[in-house]
C-alpha cells in the first residue's frame, strides 16, 4: 500500500511538480494550498508525512507544525524554506519537525528525504506499538512432550506460509509465544508483529483498534484513525482470546480474512489490506460454535491449521526445562548467583497441579530466586508462593546443581523424541536441532544405546 504523502505550499504550479514527482515514485499525494486546507484535510485521512512550506499564507509553516503537534505527536514532518527563513526552519525542527529542505532544491533530493522520513515515522510506530521484540527469547518454545513436538513440527511445515493459524490452550500455556515463534520464522519476520488482546477492550474500542475510523464515527474521533489491520501491511497480527469476540465484530472480521479488505468504522470505503492471522484462545471454540456463540465460518476461516497447546500439567516431563530456564533468566535480572536446586522442590514442583500452567510456574521460579539467601533454592524459598510443605528426608535437602537438572530434562527428551520417531536417530537428531554425531555422544552418556 502506497503511502501517504500531505503536500502543502501556495505555490501551485511547485506544488504540480512535486506532486508529479513524488508520485512517480510510489507514494500517494494530496495537495493543499494553505495550512487550513491541510488541517481539514489531516482531520480526513491518515497520512504518513506532511510536507509544508514556510511561508503560507494565514498560518506560516512552523504555526501549521505545531497545530498538527496537538493531534499528532509522531507524524514526521518536514519543512520547506526559503534562504532567507533558516533560522525558522532550525526552529521548527526543535518544535519536532523531521527535517528542512532549502528552496531551491532538486526535486530527487525531495524524493530521498520523504523517504527517509516516514521510515523513521514507521519505526516510531513500532516502538509505540505492541511489537515482536528483536531480542524476544524464544528459548521458552521447548518441549520433549510428544503433542508439543507434534506442534513444533507443524510449525516448521507452515510458518512460511500465510495461512491463518489458530493456537487454542489454556491461559499461561505461551500461546503467545507460539505466536511470536511461527512469525519470527516466517518470510514476512522483519515486518510487523502487532498484538490485541480482544478480552480487554470494549467492542467500538476493539472494532476501531482493528479497522481504523474516519472523523466523526463516534463521539471523540476528532480524526482519521488507520487501524492495527491497516498499519500491519506485509507484517503479522496476532488475536489474543478471539472466542471474547462479540458477533458484530466476528462478522466484520470474517470479511478482512476472507476478502483482505476492511472497512473503517464509520466509512464506506474499502481498503486492502495484507496480513497474516494468527490466533489464540483459551476458550473451547468447537463448543462455541456448536451453541451459536461464535461463527462457524469465521472459525474455519482462522483454523485453517489449528494447534492444541497441552497444559503444564499434561507435560511434566518438561516442568524440568523450564525451571531451567526461568532460573537462568531471573539470575541475570536479579544478578542473582543460583545454581542449585533441592531435589525436593523439584519434586513438589514436578507433583503441583499448576492450574497457572508455564505463567504460574514462572511466577514461583522468580519469587523463589528472589528469597533464595545463597546460590540454592531450598523449601523455604518456594513454600512461599506455592504453599508446599517441606521435605525433611536427607536426599531432599541435598542440593541438585542445574546442570543435573538439564541433563535429567535433555535424557528424557531424546528418549521422548526417539519413542515418537521409532527409534529413527536421523530424524531424531533433526527434531532435537543437534547434528546426528551429537545424538550418537549424548546416547552413550546417557546409556541410552
Amino acid at each position: 500500500m502506497a503511502d501517504k504523502i500531505l503536500l502543502v505550499d501556495d505555490e501551485l504550479e511547485l506544488l504540480k511538480i512535486l506532486s508529479r514527482t513524488l508520485s512517480r515514485h510510489g507514494f500517494q499525494v494530496q495537495c493543499a494550498a494553505s495550512a487550513e486546507e491541510g488541517i481539514e484535510f489531516l482531520s480526513e485521512t491518515a497520512f504518513d508525512l506532511v510536507v509544508s512550506d514556510m511561508a503560507l499564507p494565514g498560518m506560516d509553516g512552523l504555526g501549521f507544525l505545531q497545530k498538527v503537534r496537538e493531534f499528532e505527536t509522531s507524524l514526521p514532518f518536514i519543512i520547506m524554506t526559503g534562504v532567507g527563513t533558516i533560522e525558522n526552519a532550525v526552529a521548527a525542527i526543535q518544535n519536532g519537525a523531521f527535517h528542512y529542505i532549502t528552496k531551491p532544491f532538486q526535486t530527487n533530493a525531495l524524493v530521498n528525504l520523504a523517504g527517509r522520513a516516514i521510515e523513521y515515522g514507521h519505526l516510531n510506530k513500532r516502538l509505540d506499538k505492541q511489537f515482536l521484540d528483536e531480542n524476544e527469547d524464544h528459548s521458552l518454545v521447548i518441549g520433549s512432550n510428544k503433542a508439543v513436538q507434534i506442534m513444533l513440527r507443524t510449525i516448521d511445515k507452515v510458518s512460511d506460509s500465510t495461512v491463518p493459524v489458530l493456537i487454542q490452550g489454556e491461559t499461561g500455556t505461551g500461546k503467545s509465544l507460539f505466536a511470536k515463534k511461527i512469525h519470527a520464522m516466517s518470510s514476512r519476520r522483519e515486518d510487523d508483529f502487532y498484538i490485541i488482546d480482544c478480552a480487554s477492550l470494549a467492542e467500538q474500542v476493539l472494532e476501531s483498534e482493528l479497522f481504523g475510523h474516519v472523523r466523526g464515527a463516534f463521539t471523540g474521533a476528532v480524526s482519521s484513525k488507520r487501524g492495527l489491520l491497516e498499519e500491519a501491511q506485509g507484517g503479522t497480527i496476532f488475536l489474543d482470546e478471539i472466542g471474547e469476540l462479540s458477533p458484530t465484530t466476528q462478522m466484520k472480521l470474517l470479511r478482512a480474512v476472507q476478502e483482505n479488505e476492511i472497512k473503517p468504522v464509520g466509512g464506506n470505503k474499502p481498503v486492502k489490506i495484507d496480513v497474516r492471522f494468527i490466533s489464540a484462545t483459551s476458550r473451547n471454540l468447537d463448543e462455541d460454535v456448536e451453541s451459536g456463540r461464535f461463527r462457524k465460518d469465521l472459525y474455519y476461516r482462522l483454523a485453517v491449521i489449528p494447534l492444541m497447546l497441552p497444559p503444564l500439567r499434561d507435560r511434566r516431563e518438561d516442568i524440568l526445562l523450564f525451571v531451567d530456564k526461568f532460573v537462568n533468566k531471573f539470575n541475570k535480572k536479579y544478578n542473582k548467583k543460583i545454581t542449585q536446586v533441592l531435589p525436593g522442590v523439584l519434586q513438589q514442583l514436578m507433583d503441583f497441579e499448576w492450574k497457572g500452567n508455564i505463567r504460574e510456574l514462572e511466577n514461583i521460579i522468580e519469587r523463589a530466586v528472589l528469597l533464595a539467601d545463597g546460590e540454592v533454592i531450598t523449601q523455604e524459598s518456594i513454600s512461599v508462593s506455592a504453599g508446599y510443605s517441606r521435605e525433611s528426608s536427607p536426599e531432599a535437602r541435598h542440593p541438585l546443581p542445574l546442570k543435573r537438572i538439564v541433563e535429567r530434562a535433555e535424557k528424557q527428551a531424546i528418549v521422548n523424541v526417539l519413542s515418537i520417531t521409532e527409534g529413527n536417530r536421523t530424524m531424531a537428531a533433526n527434531i532435537l536441532g543437534i547434528g546426528r554425531r551429537t545424538l550418537y555422544d549424548k546416547l552413550a552418556m546417557y546409556h541410552l544405546d
